[in-house]
């Protein structure tokens, strides 16, 4: 039998309870997973500022690929959020990484829909890449899972009960398990798996599950284009303002996925550790996306370098004769 939870445990009888606390030894090699993954979850990586080298001074808005890029810290992102839910501000959000770029570039329509939204952050080390070929420096790494715990700090001094839709069926509960453990079980008020027919009566069940939570804030985690196409299609039948598509963030938090070492992160590289991870699936991903990425990054700083208006020579004003006598 495996060591019991903290949830376990609770539901559990006295018996049941007592057993638990006889296994000493499987309880703190649980702990020793559990620091593990706070240690790597909870604390965001300082972003190398060879990266991200933005300034408070730098335009609040970086307009590359058809986007306008919010430009702003990870902190003020979740506030903003949680901000948006308390004040019932109808507030669609997306976070754009290469993959994302990649994908809306083949396809007009999830162009469409990642430009119509009213949040776009830019998401991981391309994106920096691309913001200083275009001559707009990031001031930070505004990614989805770097936020997750943030944002939940904030919801619950907002009140703003956040629901998490997606993943394999357990990973959505399991990720909430996680931030219960971290001591923020207020932020999350319901969870379901991605594995539902869209547009059937499954999804409207789904949708009434979310609206019956009083859910402010619904974080779909379905993968790129599905999770933003999925908003954009239900964001008004939902009574959450806030809605947002958060990639594999359900699988970090639910242990699924191990997160790169901070350091690694912190100069984003984070994608080489999950091509070491799963060379096979992510290969084509990170291979060749990244060498399609940047291409597509040197395209748009010449044509955003063509585009911007050429400003006049400056010529000195021509100095008066001096008077002789």
């Amino acid at each position: 039998m495996g060591a019991c939870t903290k949830h376990e445990a609770l539901r559990a009888s006295p018996a049941a309870a007592a057993a638990c606390q006889n296994r000493p030894a499987a309880t703190v090699r649980n702990q020793a997973v559990q620091d593990a993954l706070a240690r790597s979850l909870l604390d965001a990586a300082k972003p190398a500022s060879v990266l991200w080298s933005g300034t408070a001074n730098s335009p609040r808005k970086s307009r590359m690929f058809g986007l306008a890029i919010d430009n702003t810290r990870l902190g003020l992102a979740a506030k903003d959020m949680a901000q948006a839910a308390r004040d019932g501000r109808r507030t669609r959000i997306v976070f754009v990484n290469a993959h994302a770029v990649n994908t809306a570039l083949a396809s007009r329509v999830y162009k469409a829909t990642l430009a119509s939204a009213d949040r776009i952050y830019a998401d991981g080390s391309g994106m920096a890449i691309a913001a200083h070929l275009c001559g707009t420096p990031l001031v930070d790494n505004v990614n989805g899972t770097d936020l997750f715990p943030l944002l939940c700090r904030e919801a619950i001094a907002a009140k703003a009960g956040i629901f998490l839709l997606g993943g394999l069926p357990g990973v959505a509960a399991s990720a909430a398990r996680t931030i219960a453990d971290f001591g923020m079980e207020q932020a999350i008020v319901g969870t379901h798996h991605g594995y539902f027919e869209h547009g059937s009566a499954d999804e409207d069940r789904v949708i009434d599950a979310i609206n019956a939570s009083g859910a402010r804030i619904v974080l779909v985690g379905m993968g790129v284009p599905v999770q933003d196409q999925w908003a954009e299609r239900n964001a008004a039948r939902l009574r959450a303002p806030v809605i947002a598509g958060v990639g594999g963030l359900f699988d970090f938090f639910s242990g699924a996925v191990s997160r790169s070492p901070k350091a690694m992160r912190s100069v984003g590289c984070e994608w080489m550790w999950r091509l070491a991870l799963e060379p096979r699936r992510m290969a084509k991903r990170y291979l060749v996306g990244n060498a399609t990425f940047l291409a597509h990054a040197l395209r748009e700083a010449r044509h955003l370098r063509a585009a911007a208006p050429v400003l006049p020579a400056h010529t000195p004003a021509s100095r008066k004769p001096e008077l002789t006598r």
